[in-house]
């Protein structure tokens, strides 16, 4: 009996309710043109606040390619190739160990395409990308580091450098950095 008398009051209520099906009333306010258009200023504002924690350092504009390798001795053929890392360090940044295994990693692929050495010629060689923690009062921060490193495959019969182009013009975070496994 009780049971019976929930389940009609509770059919009562939800009868109600049915009467009132109108749809929810809509704000009252319309946006206008200059409402998108200060939304899109803020977001450029916050855009270049966030750029202020980046450190950015190039190889320069000018393609490069080592004195070792310059002259007679390289094949003409020649194939573009890039590679683009992200890295996640904490503690430091120490660019010229992450550009060094960048290329290390070009160097394999290159390596897959039967040439035995790197050379710079096209574009920018290598652009780096450093975005640390927003906290300022964080020393020991999480940085996260983007190389985009691009050579071109070839063979020679000098041997290749080993090391990347104008790491003088690296820029780095002080102490001591530890690379931190990137989640697939």
């Amino acid at each position: 009996m009780v049971s019976q008398t929930f389940r009609n009051s509770s059919y009562s209520t939800s009868s109600a309710s049915s009467d009132d099906s109108s749809p929810p009333s809509s704000p009252s306010k319309r946006t206008s043109l200059s409402d998108v258009a200060s939304l899109f200023v803020k977001m450029r504002h916050l855009k270049e606040r966030s750029r202020a924690h980046h450190i950015v350092s190039t190889s320069g504009d000018r393609p490069q390619t080592h004195a070792a390798l310059q002259g007679a001795g390289t094949t003409a053929e020649q194939i573009d190739m890039e590679l683009n890392d992200v890295y996640n360090c904490s503690g430091a940044v120490d660019t010229p160990k992450l550009l060094r295994a960048s290329r290390a990693k070009l160097m394999q692929q290159a390596k897959y395409l039967n040439g035995n050495v790197l050379l710079d010629e096209h574009g920018v060689s290598w652009h780096c990308t450093i975005r640390g923690p927003k906290n300022q009062r964080e020393r020991e921060g999480k940085y996260r580091v983007h190389i985009r490193y691009a050579a071109s495959a070839s063979r020679s019969s000098r041997p290749d450098p080993q090391r990347p182009v104008a790491l003088d013009q690296a820029r780095c975070v002080p102490g001591l950095m530890t690379v931190l496994p990137s989640r697939a």
